[in-house]
């Protein structure tokens, strides 16, 4: 299965703080769960960038778990790296975890790709983990200090974080990442660069099971004077790609 750019940006992304001259990691989880791992570059991500942490992922299609578990084995973490096929909804997971990340299905009622594994991981249908299960797994799943990880469409922000507000165990939002396609990102009241009026496009959620005031940042994905990635947006992958 074709790597997405959501995945790689999430995997980059995630317990990440931002400087004028650098990305720094803030935390080290030791234990971290992948929901969907698809071919498993989440997975994999998390070991690079983690390098104490045990890493467990699920997926409930057969073909993505083989392929991941391939990809597992020609990795330089196969022994950190624990690949189950099953229903989130329902497996029996071994442990509680620091770090939950996930990129779950979002469209509904789009155009359908022709490659059906791909349809599955990106489409959601009346079969498909709700946002409402997502987040009772993981409040159930998550150590008391965990964090919550995802990806979704920017217009799903509010809906998604009023649920998890109103859960019988509640996950606030401790940090929120709106990615754009413009040139600029500023954090709270911190600018680091300037900024820009352009709507978001994807949404970046930390949620937590303690109530905190959320970093809202914004996350720029070209620098449009240039016609290139953003100085930002390259800081963040250039340890996952080639190229960067």
């Amino acid at each position: 299965m074709r790597l997405t750019t959501d995945s790689v940006l999430l995997g980059a992304w995630v317990r990440t703080g931002a400087t004028a001259q650098a990305v720094v990691h803030i935390t080290t989880p030791q234990t971290v769960l992948d929901v969907g791992t698809g071919c498993g570059i989440l997975a994999l991500m998390m070991a690079q960038r983690f390098q104490q942490a045990r890493i467990y992922a699920i997926d409930i299609d057969e073909l993505s778990v083989r392929e991941a578990r391939e990809n597992v084995s020609l990795s330089p973490w196969p022994e950190r790296i624990c690949i189950f096929e099953g229903d989130f909804r329902s497996f029996v997971l071994p442990h509680t975890y620091d770090l939950i990340i996930t990129n779950p299905p979002y469209f509904r009622g789009a155009l359908l790709s022709s490659y059906a594994r791909r349809t599955r991981a990106r489409h959601s249908d009346d079969s498909s983990i709700t946002h409402e299960e997502l987040l009772k797994g993981a409040v159930h799943k998550l150590t008391e200090d965990g964090v919550f990880a995802l990806i979704l469409p920017a217009d799903r922000e509010v809906g998604f974080l009023s649920m998890a507000l109103k859960g019988s165990v509640p996950l606030y939002p401790s940090r929120i990442t709106r990615v754009t396609a413009g040139s600029a990102l500023s954090c709270n009241n911190s600018t680091l660069w300037s900024t820009t009026d352009e709507e978001p496009t994807r949404v970046l959620l930390e949620l937590t099971k303690k109530q905190t005031t959320p970093r809202i940042e914004t996350l720029p994905m070209y620098d449009k004077g240039r016609g290139k990635y953003s100085p930002q947006y390259m800081a963040l992958i250039k340890d996952f790609y080639l190229w960067a």
